[in-house]
């Protein structure tokens, strides 16, 4: 690190770091490792009289308790006239949560019939209030609960909301509005034309579609080039507040963006989609993130000879695809959650004959497979486990969800991933994540000083201020046309430390990150409670 950045940032640390003399610390795992301090040895495995569950979704709180939603929970393993699902929390420990639902489960039961039905997707607001989206009867579904489980009776009155835009419509992705609306997206069938199409809606926060959105808060948007699949499966907003969906199906793969009101975004591909026919794609996208440089990665099984491998594909901030990443060559297919240092995590199944072991892996921002991330074995002591979803919160730990289909339940790990966030709570939108790797990434709210875009690789070195916890410092610089200096600074090994970073890019005002909070492993570097 800078010599001149260090002695600038020394007091400022000092200082922060006597305030903070009794933070919490919590031991740091290698990263793979599976958490002792998480139900039995890192597993969780669910034991309830009737074990029909399918699980598909798993979210965190913010005070970390784990929250997992599928299909499960009738009084009988087979039961054709009702929609059973099951809404799941954990505490942190990996406990059923008692004061949630029943003893830790909401039951949720819907009168049904011969069309797809399913509960697939679940968000968390701000608010502590909870979302499930997926489709009954032949239309979408939109439930909410209150933190404490209960149906939220001031959501569209019976916390039940439900589209119907022409065809079999399911929503499959949720994201959320900082002003509390709510965006599903998903896709309808036509069973006419044998079509998908794109559904995208947005909500108000009382659960009424948003009249300015869409027509009449509604966008259905057909692909007919792409022959089958052209609906969306995952949903995320970009700082802009701009929509993108990724989706598709067989050799297709689907991205689309929308303007905040609904339109598709003119300046995104082609008429605000991109249809890419791809050699050896076996389906659509299986997930999407966001880069901090605007661009996207999405997620896709290939077929490589006589089996299925699984790769990403990279595309522009304009939609185009970026034939200049270097595609991995993963084991695995599956659901991608960011790191905050610029990795991406891929959890999926191998395929091949039974059984068919979960994988996690990871991707670094070149494309090129991280190779020292060796995560323990996962046996939840089923035949075939499915690695469905993860998610990653803050506290240097993430959670895979399971089904295990011979036993119809579900399991849970925590597995140890790290890295070190510096959020700004002055400027809470900016910040800069980065690991043992040297990978990094920065981001900013657009307010006082820009450190947005960068997604690079520095060096990292230890350092130990007289009189305090030993730290990590890295230190980056990129070359003309758009030049920058990285100097960063993190207390390690705890989930509250201190830290201070310093971000310069050429044409653009130098981002100082004073008061800042460190935090391990959480993709949106948000600020800790109480701070």
């Amino acid at each position: 690190m800078n010599r001149s950045v260090l002695q600038r940032g020394l007091p400022l640390a000092l200082a922060i770091g006597a305030t903070l003399a009794a933070a919490s610390a919590q031991a740091k795992l290698p990263d793979g490792a599976l958490d002792p301090a998480f139900g039995r040895r890192g597993l969780v495995v669910t034991d309830f009289p009737v074990n029909d569950d399918f699980v598909r979704a798993v979210a965190i709180q913010a005070d970390g308790k784990i929250l997992t939603i599928g299909e499960g929970g009738g009084d009988a393993p087979l039961h054709r006239d009702y929609l059973h699902c099951r809404l799941l929390r954990f505490g942190a420990d990996g406990k059923l949560d008692a004061g949630f639902g029943d003893g830790g489960q909401v039951r949720i039961k819907l009168r049904s019939n011969s069309q797809p039905a399913a509960c697939r997707a679940l968000a968390v607001q701000a608010d502590g209030r909870i979302l499930v989206a997926g489709g009954n009867k032949g239309d979408a579904l939109l439930l909410r609960f209150l933190a404490d489980g209960k149906p939220d009776r001031g959501f569209s009155r019976d916390g039940v909301q439900t589209l119907d835009a022409g065809g079999f419509d399911e929503f499959y992705g949720l994201a959320l509005q900082a002003d509390g609306r709510i965006v599903a997206a998903g896709k309808r069938f036509d069973a006419d034309s044998g079509q998908d199409a794109v559904v995208l809606a947005r909500y108000r926060g009382d659960g009424n579609a948003d009249r300015g959105f869409g027509r009449n808060g509604v966008v259905v948007t057909a692909h007919p080039e792409q022959a089958q699949g052209a609906g969306a499966q995952h949903v995320l907003l970009q700082a802009d507040g701009k929509i993108v969906v990724a989706g598709g199906g067989g050799r297709w793969n689907l991205i689309a963006r929308y303007l905040r009101d609904g339109r598709p975004d003119p300046g995104f591909g082609k008429n605000g989609s991109t249809v890419d026919r791809i050699t050896g794609l076996n389906a659509g996208a299986q997930g999407l993130v966001l880069q901090t440089d605007g661009k996207f990665l999405s997620s896709h099984p290939i077929v490589a000879g006589s089996g299925v491998r699984g790769t990403l594909l990279r595309h522009n901030a304009d939609g185009s695809l970026d034939t200049t990443y270097h595609r991995p060559d993963l084991e695995i297919s599956g659901r991608l959650a960011p790191q905050s240092d610029g990795r991406v995590l891929v959890v999926g199944n191998t395929a091949g004959a039974a059984p068919k072991p979960g994988r996690l892996q990871r991707v670094n921002p070149d494309g090129s497979v991280d190779a020292t991330f060796a995560v323990a074995p996962i046996d939840f002591g089923g035949n075939d486990d499915y690695f469905i979803d993860l998610a990653v919160p803050g506290g240097g730990r993430m959670v895979v969800a399971a089904w295990l289909s011979d036993e119809n339940r579900i399991g849970l790990a925590r597995v140890a991933a790290t890295t070190y966030c510096l959020a700004d709570p002055v400027n809470p939108g900016r910040w800069i994540g980065f690991s043992e790797s040297g990978w990094f990434s920065t981001i900013d709210s657009g307010v006082g000083g820009s450190g947005q875009g960068l997604l690079a690789q520095g060096r990292l070195r230890s350092v130990q201020p007289p009189g305090q916890p030993a730290g990590r410092a890295l230190s980056a610089g990129g070359p003309a046309p758009a030049a920058y200096r990285v100097d960063a600074f993190a207390v390690t090994g705890d989930v509250r430390g201190f830290g201070f970073a310093n971000v310069s890019k050429r044409g653009s005002a130098p981002a100082t990150y004073g008061l800042v909070d460190t935090r391990m492993n959480d993709p949106a570097c948000k600020i800790l409670p109480g701070r």
